[in-house]
């Protein structure tokens, strides 16, 4: 097949994520991958530089996969803020339609509706190919601006209703994207993926230890992500005297970056927690695994918002497939997908019973790992990064099966 992936986001420098994996696995199932996105975190290179709708192309891109290969196409845009992705929107559609002929795509995965997803939409029916969208946030939460989360809602709903298949990450989002109008029939279910040849147990990791002067005593709690105002941290850490006040060894590790990261550091400060708890800041992808395989336990602590109450956050699974005990919020969309600790996961609602439940499980070896074996053994036979794969090939077969009844597309 000749697959395209259009986004409205940043593909190279955004962390490696699911639409990498997702991507670059098909690719090496021997698909030909092509990608288009926006790059939304833009900047000038100099006072006179208002961007051009010129296209850059970056040829064979592995980010998650060595021996992936993804075509990347940006249409250019104009670097006026207000204007960027109005601008984008237009040559978006340029760039879509030129890739459908040149390339001769069998299907689209769609992960994006504001930008470019009309567009698609759009294209798709006038070359005769299916649109798959990938659900896995609710998008109009996500947007900074509270004015622009109506029209992105707007957006939303008639992607929706008009893509040939959608498949989401929990059950929660596909009651959602049928709330929002998309045809029951064609909402499908595909678990998050982890790649497991990357996050899986492995000896302790010396180099990390002693890069952030950790000792073997000490017990260490460790997060993975993005650090931002919804991530649960800032409570957790505000209760995080009470686990060393009971577990003097214990000590938190938060693995990333974001713009909740200076008012941690202050609660930090306040606390006088320095020696208790690092923020490490953006590291490599492929040493995130040594970072989890520290850990006694890991946390996904967010707090219950728009936007995170139907979400699954994926770093559970990296966790579980590292073997960890984890530690999370109940978050509604996460309940649905694991129960609970027959999958390896503990849940605790809110900072003050969270740290309680730090305190267990810190004190018990034995039930962390009862739970890492539970949790790893979950990971790799639900959402192991082979049987995802496989999974979506198979649904984007069954899509352009169904659109083109046999018949070709009309591409020209």
């Amino acid at each position: 097949m000749n697959i395209l992936f259009v986004h409205e986001v940043e593909w190279i420098k955004k962390v490696v994520f699911e639409m990498h994996n997702l991507a670059e696995g098909l690719s090496l199932l021997g698909h030909q991958v092509y990608a288009i996105d926006y790059g939304n975190r833009w900047e000038r290179t100099n006072l006179f530089d208002f961007g051009s709708f010129r296209t850059t192309e970056v040829k064979s891109l592995a980010r998650a996969y060595p021996g992936a290969s993804i075509c990347l196409r940006r249409p250019g845009f104009i670097k006026i803020p207000g204007l960027s992705r109005l601008s984008a929107a237009f040559s978006h559609y340029f760039e879509i339609q030129k890739t459908i002929r040149e390339k001769g795509i069998d299907t689209i995965v769609l992960l994006s509706a504001p930008t470019n997803g009309l567009q698609t939409i759009y294209l798709a029916r006038k070359f005769g190919i299916p649109v798959v969208f990938r659900s896995i946030d609710i998008l109009n939460q996500l947007v900074p601006y509270p004015l622009l989360r109506p029209p992105t809602r707007i957006f939303e709903r008639k992607v929706y209703s008009s893509v040939d298949m959608i498949l989401t990450i929990t059950p929660k989002l596909s009651s959602y994207v049928i709330k929002m109008g998309a045809n029951p029939k064609r909402v499908k279910l595909l678990p998050v993926l982890v790649d497991t040849d990357l996050f899986h147990p492995s000896p302790n990791p010396i180099k990390v230890r002693q890069k952030w002067r950790y000792t073997e005593r000490d017990k260490i709690v460790v997060f993975i992500g993005t650090l931002s105002e919804f991530s649960g941290l800032d409570g957790l850490i505000g209760r995080f005297p009470e686990v060393v006040a009971q577990i003097p060894e214990a000590k938190l590790l938060i693995v990333g970056d974001g713009p909740q990261r200076p008012k941690l550091e202050a609660i930090i400060t306040k606390l006088g927690l320095k020696k208790q708890v690092t923020i490490t800041g953006l590291q490599p992808y492929n040493t995130v695994p040594q970072y989890i395989n520290l850990a006694a336990i890991c946390i996904a602590p967010f707090r219950p918002t728009g936007v995170t109450r139907d979400i699954f956050p994926s770093k559970i699974v990296q966790y579980l497939a590292c073997g960890k005990a984890v530690l999370a919020t109940p978050l509604p969309g996460t309940l649905a997908v694991i129960s609970g600790e027959q999958q390896g996961v503990v849940y605790a609602d809110g900072p003050h019973k969270m740290a309680k439940e730090m305190v267990s499980l810190l004190r018990s070896a034995e039930r962390r790992r009862q739970l890492g074996r539970a949790g790893l053994n979950y990971a790799r036979k639900v959402h192991g990064h082979n049987v995802i794969i496989h999974q979506l090939e198979a649904r984007l077969r069954e899509a352009i099966k169904k659109k083109q009844g046999g018949k070709s597309s009309r591409r020209k």
